[in-house]
């Protein structure tokens, strides 16, 4: 997959949408996981991903070094295919991940949150019955550190404007893109770790359709010591700066949004965890 100078990419203008081609027949999907000592979580993610009944599934494994469990769990799922040499930074190991990909729908699941049943099965139909659109998302799930469920939320249909001028609401462990989309566009941008994947999808949105699905694929895990919370005025600074490269007012609106997220202590839309806590 060709890199992208992310700093040379200048904002585009036009809103026309562009064509995507048609998926193949029972597309490969590549989930691509990134790791760094979530020992206690990852065995979840590996059983989700490996439990789908969608018949043609790799999963690229990017760990970078862990001390705890990890390697001792990852020796459980030879069906991985695991990196252990990768790279520290959480974008820089993404984007590897995303270059070893082979499939037409590619997903990027962190290595502490997993996918429900059928999820991929859900999103590759999704993307079947809308040969247009090149993303697909649905609503947020969130389960504590245990794997409870903490809160359901429904989502929206939402659009380049509103993910640049408005807020996030593309629940990160429920998007599946399509791989054209993704060599279009260019990787993860390394400038904003901890709001990579926001900063992705406005991309995409930019010069593809994007589809909100009203269904439940995946969970996302709230637990201590994430760097959303632990660096959520880093994460608030981050969006503010990336907004702004595409286009987004010197303040953003959505001025409620970002207050609750500052005050509450966690970033719920920006679901990206550097390498010191899931990769």
């Amino acid at each position: 997959m060709p890199k992208t100078d992310h700093r040379n990419v200048a904002p585009q203008t036009s809103r026309q949408p562009e064509r995507v081609n048609p998926l193949a027949p029972d597309p490969l999907v590549s989930i691509v996981t990134p790791s760094l000592n979530t020992g206690q979580y990852i065995a979840d993610a590996l059983r989700s991903v490996q439990q789908q009944d969608w018949p043609r599934v790799e999963h690229i494994v990017l760990d970078a070094g862990s001390t705890d469990c990890t390697a001792q769990v990852l020796a459980r799922f030879p069906r991985a295919m695991v990196v252990t040499d990768a790279p520290h930074g959480l974008c820089e190991k993404v984007n590897l991940g995303f270059s070893m990909a082979r499939g037409d729908v590619i997903a990027w699941l962190c290595s502490d949150d997993y996918y429900l049943p059928g999820a991929i099965a859900k999103a590759v139909t999704a993307l079947a019955c809308n040969p247009d659109v090149a993303l697909v998302y649905c609503n947020s799930l969130r389960v504590d550190e245990q794997g409870n469920e903490i809160r359901r939320r429904r989502r929206w249909q939402s659009d380049h404007d509103r993910l640049v001028c408005e807020q996030n609401v593309l629940p990160h462990p429920t998007v599946f893109f399509r791989r054209e989309a993704l060599e279009a566009v260019g990787s993860l941008d390394p400038r904003y770790p901890l709001v990579a994947d926001w900063d992705l999808w406005i991309r995409i949105s930019r010069r593809f359709p994007i589809l909100h699905v009203d269904d439940w694929w995946g969970a996302y895990r709230e637990r201590p010591g994430q760097l959303s919370q632990t660096h959520r005025w880093r994460a608030w600074w981050q969006g503010r700066v990336m907004a702004r490269t595409h286009g987004a007012p010197s303040f953003l609106p959505r001025f409620v949004y970002w207050r609750d997220k500052l005050t509450a202590g966690a970033f719920s839309t920006a679901p990206t965890r550097p390498d010191s806590s899931a990769g």
